[in-house]
């Protein structure tokens, strides 16, 4: 099934992609990017904030990405074993990372040369650039390798900005061009898209035991195992971290992405992922069929996924989202989407320029209102 290319734009909300650090009130820190042949890192005066990890494994991945209580707020395995609430399964769960299961016969979903899937990989070819300062941003370019030809060019975007009352910014945009000299496929398949696997401690409930404290949750209201497979405008995981305090991931989709509202493949053992190219599966008692969901992003050509909105809110904000034609008393907006937030509570919105963004949020951070 062909379809034609589309601009996918989405955003993360990791308790948030805006993820609140401990820090000086009032006082947004100084961001130091560096890269040494592991890793490119980021530390936030001088503490580390998150790694991207391009050297112990066939394909990158953010981790650790420390929330808001000062611990990470997703899974260690299989980097660090022996972890107290930590399952070992699906050891290609790694943390934050964006795959597919089957792109030309190859899996950079979980890639392993002697299985299926075959020899995937993602290398760095080179750094475009690399800054320090009140935003600290790496752009790269990768190479997306099946048995070692090209399959996919990226152009990956990653930044973290520090905010005034100690919160952090993410920003995650990847562009994936087919310049191998032929089509990029994306077969149907329910393991890809953007994925988070959280800390053990938040996840729904332990495979083995069936406990857990953390909740699933979509636009729709459709709560834990009933979350699998379900469209909708969003998905939230939250629990309770390593250090005992609640946090919570969000993905947010937009409205012009392919596909929109996107499926979602979440698990109660602690997996999230936003996936539009599982149709087959994620509708099979519908009557769709496997190949249904297929995708194919012909040679030379662009697909784009950019963290362009992202919004975090306390937990005592109620929330829900609807379509509408203009901005009205909501929070979160864009080409149709709204979300209609009911206090008491705090709440964060970035817009695609990061200055506007910090601008507004002084505006209404506690203690900054007119």
């Amino acid at each position: 099934m062909k379809e034609s290319p589309a601009l996918l734009p989405f955003a993360c909300a990791l308790a948030g992609a805006i993820i609140s650090l401990s820090g000086l009130p009032g006082v947004a820190g100084e961001v130091e990017v560096t890269k040494t042949d592991e890793a490119i890192r980021f530390e936030i005066d001088g503490k580390l904030f998150t790694e991207w990890r391009i050297a112990d494994w066939d394909v990158p991945y953010l981790y650790p990405v420390i929330g808001p209580h000062g611990v990470n707020v997703t899974r260690h395995y299989p980097m660090k074993e022996g972890v107290e609430h930590e399952q070992t399964d699906h050891p290609h769960h790694r943390s934050i990372r964006f795959s597919h299961r089957g792109i030309n016969g190859y899996s950079f979903w979980a890639p392993h040369p002697t299985r299926e899937g075959g020899d995937a990989k993602i290398v760095l070819d080179r750094v475009e650039s690399m800054t320090s300062g009140k935003t600290g941003e790496v752009v790269m370019h990768n190479r997306w390798l099946g048995g070692g030809e090209l399959v996919l060019e990226e152009r990956l975007r990653l930044a973290v900005t520090p905010l005034p009352d100690g919160e952090v910014l993410l920003d995650y945009d990847t562009t994936l061009t087919a310049n191998g000299g032929t089509d990029a496929h994306f077969v149907d398949q329910k393991d890809g898209g953007l994925g988070v696997r959280v800390a053990g401690t938040m996840k729904v409930s332990d495979r083995e035991t069936g406990e857990g404290d953390g909740v699933i949750v979509n636009s729709h209201g459709d709560r834990d195992e009933a979350a699998w497979g379900k469209r909708a405008e969003w998905a939230d995981y939250s629990g309770p971290d390593p250090s005992g305090e609640i946090a919570g991931i969000a993905i947010f989709d937009h409205p012009d992405n392919l596909r929109f509202p996107t499926h979602w493949h979440a698990r109660t053992y602690g997996l999230i992922t936003a996936n539009r190219f599982g149709t087959g599966y994620f509708e099979a008692k519908s009557g769709a069929k496997v190949g249904d969901g297929d995708y194919v992003l012909e040679a030379g050509e662009t697909m784009t996924l950019d963290t362009g909105h992202v919004v975090a809110f306390d937990e005592t904000i109620q929330y829900s989202v609807r379509k509408a034609g203009s901005w009205k008393t909501s929070i979160l907006g864009g080409e149709g989407l709204v979300t209609d937030f009911t206090g008491p509570g705090r709440i964060w919105m970035q817009t695609r320029s990061t200055p506007d963004f910090v601008n507004w949020l002084k505006s209404v951070l506690p203690g900054n209102r007119s």
